[in-house]
């Protein structure tokens, strides 16, 4: 049952220097829109139970909020109670999240990143530290309860007091949603190409250590739950879409690049415009790459991306935690989960669970989907699901 729809709006006004999703720097089309809804229609077969909706990409608040209202007349929300879409600051203003609100749209997620102007101009972002500010405050007296922002650490030079300035204008927002991304030089990125070549350098590991526990130490203070390794938020206000590929039940994708997990089989749309284009105009489904997940494949990649949250997994899918890694494990009555020093050896103690634990299991866990997420290196996993 597809519980989830994502769709990737590929549009962006510049191509941040950090940002590996597939984007270009064009104006949104109309006809894109349209795309988007021959697709779906191409799934109309599909068992459908919708929960959530997330508008990421790219830059979906690069469409007026008039094209949006033409695209959501066609779309059934009846029994959707999370409806996302991605915002950088400058794009709206209270009269338009007005017209968000109208539509059904309940969440907004802000393309921060930063509050403080050297770190804004170092990551190729348009907006001042007062527009973000201004936006969040907007889209809070235009009637949204349910605001998040993104935020990146791990800047060159970037120090503790630096996140502390940060953190104090946090305090003062009407936020209920925190993701903080550690800023990672892609290969294909203009700061993977500068890295490369020595040409950036970035904090060391146990830099990053520190300001990774300093961030959770501190927002936690702030009332804010720490629920996954990059993802923070206010009682009851945890990211009810992300929660479906962390969980492993099913969603859609929809848009150039987009994935989607149905029926243990993982696909992926074209990355190319064009492509993708061509193939929905033709009838086809614009899917490029296809895998089909069974039995322990399924299994190691559920560990994968629930270990990543403070739920954890149920006690009997790690009935064998190795010994020299078990320090790094919590149980939780009749969970068991990573503490937050093994989040961040997250990928090295998969590893060890690989060989150790997933080749004695014989038991069938059953409703697990292939959705691979990066750990702590990665930019923007609250709308990039799903992406690659």
């Amino acid at each position: 049952m597809v519980e989830g729809l994502y769709i990737h709006v590929p549009f962006c006004a510049n191509k941040c220097p950090y940002c590996d999703f597939v984007s270009f720097v064009s104006e949104p089309s109309k006809e894109y829109l349209e795309l988007l809804k021959r697709e779906l229609e191409l799934y109309k077969d599909l068992p459908f139970d919708l929960k959530t909706i997330y508008l990421g990409g790219g830059t979906p608040s690069l469409y007026p909020t008039k094209l949006w209202r033409e695209f959501f007349k066609d779309l059934d929300t009846r029994g959707v109670k999370e409806i996302t879409m991605e915002c950088n600051p400058e794009s709206y203003k209270r009269e338009d999240f007005e017209g968000l609100l109208e539509l059904g749209i309940n969440r907004l997620s802000f393309g921060v990143q930063s509050f403080l102007e050297k770190n804004l101009r170092f990551l190729g972002r348009w907006h001042s530290p007062k527009e973000g500010i201004r936006a969040i405050l907007e889209a809070k007296s235009a009637g949204f309860e349910n605001l998040s922002i993104d935020l990146i650490y791990g800047l060159p030079g970037q120090t503790l007091q630096d996140l502390r300035e940060e953190l104090k204008i946090v305090k003062d927002l009407p936020i209920t949603h925190l993701s903080a991304y550690l800023l990672t030089p892609y290969e294909d990125t203009l700061f993977g190409h500068l890295w490369q070549k020595g040409e950036l350098k970035l904090p060391s590991d146990e830099q990053i250590e520190e300001m990774f526990l300093f961030l959770s130490e501190e927002l936690s203070s702030m009332g804010f739950e720490h629920y996954e390794i990059s993802n923070f938020a206010k009682e009851g206000y945890r990211c009810a879409h992300n929660l479906l590929y962390w969980s492993h039940r099913e969603f859609l994708g929809l848009g150039v690049s987009a994935w989607s997990f149905i029926n243990k089989k993982r696909f992926g749309n074209y990355r190319n415009l064009e492509k993708y284009k061509r193939a929905v105009l033709q009838g086809e489904k614009p899917i490029e790459m296809e895998e089909s997940l069974e039995g322990e494949e399924l299994l190691k990649d559920y560990l994968f991306v629930a270990l990543r949250t403070r739920d954890g997994v149920p006690k009997e899918v790690l009935p064998n935690i190795p010994d020299h890694i078990r320090g790094f494990f919590l149980e939780e009555g009749e969970r068991v989960r990573l503490s937050k020093k093994g989040w961040l050896l997250i990928n090295e103690i998969l590893l060890e669970l690989w060989d150790e634990v997933v080749h004695t299991l014989t038991m069938e866990v059953p409703n697990l989907q292939n959705h691979l997420l990066l750990p702590l290196r990665t930019t923007c996993l609250c709308g990039g699901w799903g992406l690659l």
